[in-house]
């Protein structure tokens, strides 16, 4: 797996793996994902980047981003995708890439799973402040 981790990309990541890896989240640990799920890169610099979780259907609270907007993988582009403004992880690119391994996440540098950038969400919707505990 060697995708360059930048806004669009989605990776299928297991959150224990994560928190293993000392990332963070921004709501309550009884209110984060805790089993194996999509998540979306909003944000990324040389150390880490910023990934909200999908969810493969609508929530109280949360945004559906079109199927349009999703290419990659059929079981990816086959599934719909939710993500919840309260939710978003900062990890280290090496948590990211541990995460993705332990989930057996199935996309390649060839053909990575992605959101079109004008369907990437804005960082200023994420209450990112709260990752700074």
């Amino acid at each position: 797996m060697a995708h360059v981790h930048a806004p669009g990309l989605v990776l299928r990541m297991d959150p224990d793996e994560l928190r293993k890896q000392a990332a963070t989240c921004s709501c309550a640990e009884d209110d984060a994902v805790y089993a194996q799920h999509y998540f979306l890169c909003i944000n990324s610099d040389a150390s880490g980047g910023l990934w909200v979780p999908l969810f493969t259907g609508a929530r109280v609270g949360t945004r559906e981003l079109p199927r349009s907007a999703q290419t990659g993988d059929p079981r990816w582009m086959g599934m719909s995708a939710h993500y919840d403004p309260a939710q978003v992880w900062k990890a280290t690119h090496k948590a990211v890439q541990r995460a993705a391994t332990v989930a057996n996440d199935r996309s390649s540098a060839k053909l990575p799973n992605r959101v079109k950038p004008e369907f990437v969400p804005d960082v200023a919707e994420f209450p990112i402040d709260a990752l700074q505990k």
